[in-house]
């Protein structure tokens, strides 16, 4: 879903992995020695979290059924996570029927408690139009609640909409506020469009020492796109000394996690003789049709 090109920057909101690896990575895993021994006087997070372990097949078997059941009796007493999983339950049909409906019915209960991961959630739902219309007010309304308890995906989605200004005015200094949040919460997406605006100047002063700090934070994480984006500053001898060895390191980095513009950039640093191609591994490159093997056939 993430697409990069030259001009590196997020084309569409990280919505991706709704219900699904997303927001199971947001659940906290129970270990083994905190998973409850369930009695008439079990409290409802207790309940929640042997519902966990039932769901993520955590120190006990995975089943759906159970961890559906768990849930629903920790929710019946009102209990905000619980409803947020039982939302997810029924969205994605583990343990009971698919059904949206019942998925946006738990969800919105759980967001009105006050519940960030579900805030986030609705906003997603509206976003989509999933059992209810489509509505960007309301997604962006959302997204605002949860963003304010400091939730990560939120301050990064908020950041996403003001710099794309998807369904409010563009604003390239609340895109920046909002990504700092998100990076200095760990986002490697918002570390790498931070490093983005610094790049192209985007609301601030350009500066490619920024740049590279910032880039240089999200590709230590292991993104494709801020290793790609430091291959270009050393191809270009932007902020540092042009170095086109140095410039193939990092894209092969990308370009070994699958980033095809990396792949494509290889390439045409071997086309122009920019770099040594010897025991280069060959690399698709989709603009010109040819693999590395293909052009050193062609120059013999």
């Amino acid at each position: 879903m993430y697409q990069r090109k030259i001009t590196p920057l997020i084309q569409s909101l990280l919505l991706a992995t709704l219900f699904s690896s997303g927001l199971m990575a947001a659940a906290c895993s129970a270990e083994s020695s905190n998973i409850p021994v369930l009695s008439d006087q079990s409290t409802p997070n207790e309940m929640y979290e042997l519902g966990l372990a039932y769901y993520e097949g955590d120190s006990v078997p995975e089943d759906d059924d159970k961890a559906f059941e768990l849930f629903q009796k920790s929710a019946d007493q009102g209990y905000a996570p619980a409803k947020h999983y039982l939302g997810i339950m029924y969205y994605e049909g583990l343990g009971v029927d698919q059904n949206y409906q019942k998925a946006f019915e738990w969800i919105e209960q759980a967001a009105n408690q006050g519940y960030a991961n579900a805030q986030f959630d609705l906003g997603v739902i509206y976003h989509e139009g999933i059992a209810v219309e489509q509505d960007e007010i309301k997604k962006l309304e959302w997204f605002q609640q949860a963003a304010n308890q400091g939730y990560t995906d939120a301050q990064f989605n908020l950041g996403i909409m003001y710099h794309e200004s998807i369904g409010i005015e563009q604003d390239y200094q609340k895109a920046m506020q909002w990504y700092l949040l998100a990076a200095n919460n760990g986002s490697f997406d918002a570390q790498n469009n931070i490093g983005n605006f610094y790049e192209y100047g985007y609301g601030v002063t350009q500066d490619y020492d920024k740049a590279f700090e910032w880039y240089a934070k999200a590709a230590d994480q292991g993104l494709d796109v801020a290793q790609l984006n430091i291959g270009g500053l050393y191809e270009n001898g932007y902020g540092v000394p042009q170095d086109y060895d140095e410039a193939f390191e990092w894209y092969k980095k990308a370009a070994d996690q699958g980033n095809q513009e990396a792949s494509n950039r290889i390439g045409r640093l071997v086309m122009n003789g920019k770099i040594d191609d010897k025991d280069i591994v060959i690399y698709s490159t989709q603009e010109t049709g040819l693999t590395l093997g293909d052009i050193e056939d062609m120059s013999q």
